[in-house]
């Protein structure tokens, strides 16, 4: 019976002192940032207020991003790219799958790395190397880009719904090519 609460005790003890075997989860107050510019003079920063998702111990990245939680801070452009660009009733999310090595997600210090992200917006799937910093801190884990990712309307099929914004807001231009951050904070499961 000794026997048994030691291997117990020991188990639990490992458990506890090894963090990088639990998983973590997105938590409130995560954000996908993107920077648009029209008539090549003006620069509006938005953003996606729902994210979640979670990342495995062996650092298998799965993100979703509601694309009806898009925040332009004014509601009827909201409402103009839910409709227009996005499509969100045939199209309700973006997907981003990633491999972080298990390692990244266990270090007890902030690191610099380097992934490819796999992004899953308007029925297509495009890959793109993202730098990101890692880094530890109260709540978890800050994972942020140390640089925007740069994406392009063609590639997803969204040629035709920034034409339709573009047209609607009389603008004379509204750029093609999109900077878009992330800013996560992972708690544990």
């Amino acid at each position: 019976m000794r026997c048994n609460i030691r291997k117990i005790s020991w188990m639990i003890l490992l458990l506890i002192s090894f963090p990088a075997w639990s998983s973590w989860e997105v938590a409130g107050g995560s954000v996908v940032q993107f920077i648009s510019i029209k008539n090549n003079a003006v620069g509006e920063l938005s953003q996606f207020e729902s994210v979640v998702g979670t990342v495995s111990d062996e650092g298998q990245v799965d993100i979703r991003v509601a694309l009806n939680a898009v925040e332009t801070n004014v509601g009827i452009r909201n409402d103009r790219m839910k409709e227009l660009l996005f499509e969100v009733g045939l199209f309700p999310e973006a997907k981003i799958t990633a491999q972080l090595a298990p390692s990244v997600v266990s270090a007890t210090q902030g690191q610099t790395v380097e992934t490819t992200l796999a992004i899953d917006l308007h029925g297509q799937v495009v890959n793109r190397t993202a730098t990101l910093q890692v880094a530890p801190n109260e709540q978890g884990l800050s994972v942020v880009s140390a640089e925007p990712i740069l994406l392009t309307a063609s590639e997803f099929g969204l040629e035709s719904g920034v034409a339709a914004l573009q047209r609607i807001a009389g603008l004379d231009a509204i750029s093609r090519v999109i900077p878009v951050t992330v800013r996560l904070q992972l708690v544990r499961q």
